[in-house]
């Protein structure tokens, strides 16, 4: 799959998806009479909204090829478009003398955005389908010192065929090579994309150099600036009296963003509690009377700030768990912070249910009521492994610990400590709100696989 034809089909099916949320609008007559029954309006909404989305889709990028397959940015450059389309529309309505449609137009802007995350959730699957079974969606000539070059090459293996290394350049070893050389060395490799790592010794016009080289070529052209853990919103160029400097914003830990997701937090749990009470008084009940013990189980959690809470659960294990527990971890030979076994002898019949579909975690909807946890962050860790972390592990303090978050939808135990660690590290310092919703969203999917949970 070649990307122009990729981003070709892209444009196509955003088109539709559009066409199909105002056919649909219209066809029901959303809006009220009055908007249904004024011509010009209802034209001139139309014609805006048909005219503004698709510019606000390519105007936000949301179709760049490099965030493709993975990842939440085109997700959130999709949900933006919507939302700025809404807005723009509406003020150019209301200036060309619309007085009603702004129902009609709500409407549309939820419908269409709706709809199009959706299609571009397939999109992205179909993407992934087709990339299994033939070519990688970018090639990529690697420039860069050896040690890059390991670590670029790992992280381009991870893209699951969305970036290939087809060549590497040492550029260490070889100081001398010219720009016009790497470039001829790149298209001999049939590379569609040059990726450039500076080192610490490099040549700074080095890059405007070889940027220069590729002026007369289609190949993309990508600098690794060492920032890989930093999301793309808290990085900006900001020009210094000519130097392009990359601005990195440092993570916010607190504001009005942090209030909205306690609000969210508090009314979504009481939500949740409400609509769940039946179903989690029947599993209360099935506990009880399969093992002998209560149905919670209350453990002491690290949460924010390195203080401690009691950690509601449904009870998964038989009585006496954890006075098992070091015993266990020893014989295991296991030394990391956290302490996972595939096959626990202490987990009931029931528990094991209860685990893989993550239904024992829902008494935490207590916790969040209580402002110790979130619905979205970093799991909880238990006293004896925080007390195995690392330093910079404790990072993962800064924020509060959540019912589910980027470990649980990234492969929850499959994955190891360093795995999981660099994910909750990820999701603390570039939090946002979109990111939360995202999480949301593959949080069903991972729950309903039950892989990677015992």
């Amino acid at each position: 799959m070649r990307p122009r034809r990729h981003l070709r089909i892209l444009v196509l099916v955003d088109v539709l998806v559009i066409s199909l949320s105002l056919v649909v609008a219209l066809s029901l007559g959303w809006g009220g009479s009055d908007f249904v029954a004024a011509g010009y309006e209802r034209l001139l909404v139309v014609t805006l909204v048909v005219f503004l989305w698709p510019v606000m889709l390519w105007k936000l990028q949301s179709r760049q090829s490099a965030i493709l397959g993975d990842g939440p940015e085109e997700y959130r450059r999709v949900f933006l478009s919507g939302l700025w389309t809404a807005v723009l529309a509406a003020g150019l309505a209301f200036f060309l003398g619309a007085t009603h449609g702004r129902g009609f137009l709500l409407a549309v802007a939820v419908l269409g955005t709706g709809l199009l995350l959706a299609s571009r959730h397939i999109m992205r699957r179909w993407l992934r389908r087709r990339l299994q079974r033939g070519p990688a969606f970018h090639r990529v000539f690697v420039v860069a010192g050896p040690e890059s070059q390991k670590h670029i090459a790992n992280e381009l293996a991870g893209t699951d065929g969305l970036f290939e290394p087809v060549g590497f350049l040492d550029s260490c070893a070889e100081p001398d090579v010219t720009p016009e050389e790497v470039v001829d060395r790149a298209t001999l490799s049939n590379a569609d994309t040059l990726l450039y790592a500076p080192s610490n010794e490099s040549d700074p016009t080095w890059a405007r150099k070889l940027a220069w080289a590729l002026e007369a070529t289609d190949l993309t052209f990508f600098i690794e600036p060492s920032l890989s853990q930093v999301a793309e919103p808290r990085l900006s160029i900001q020009p210094v009296e000519g130097l392009p400097l990359v601005r990195v914003e440092m993570p916010r830990f607190s504001g009005p963003a942090r209030l909205i997701k306690r609000l969210i937090d508090l009314f979504g749990s009481l939500f949740l509690l409400a609509v769940l009470a039946i179903p989690l008084l029947l599993i209360g009940l099935i506990i009880r009377l399969e093992s002998r013990g209560g149905a919670l189980y209350t453990q002491t959690r690290i949460g924010r700030d390195g203080v401690g809470f009691k950690c509601f659960k449904f009870r998964t294990m038989c009585a006496g768990a954890d006075k098992q527990r070091e015993d266990l971890r020893e014989a295991q030979g296991g030394d990391s912070a956290t302490f996972k076994m595939t096959k626990d002898p202490r987990v009931t019949r029931v528990g094991h249910i209860l685990r893989r579909y993550s239904l024992d975690e829902f008494p935490q909807l207590l916790n969040v009521v209580r402002g110790e946890m979130s619905l979205v962050g970093p799991r909880p860790h238990p006293k004896d492994d925080v007390d195995l972390y690392h330093k910079d592990d404790h990072r993962r303090h800064l924020a509060k610990p959540g019912m589910t978050g980027l470990w649980q939808v990234s492969g929850r135990s499959d994955l190891d400590w360093e795995e999981s660690v660099a994910l909750d590290l990820y999701y603390v310092e570039n939090w946002s709100l979109t990111m939360d919703f995202l999480i949301f969203l593959r949080t069903a999917k991972a729950v309903l696989s039950g892989k990677g949970a015992y």
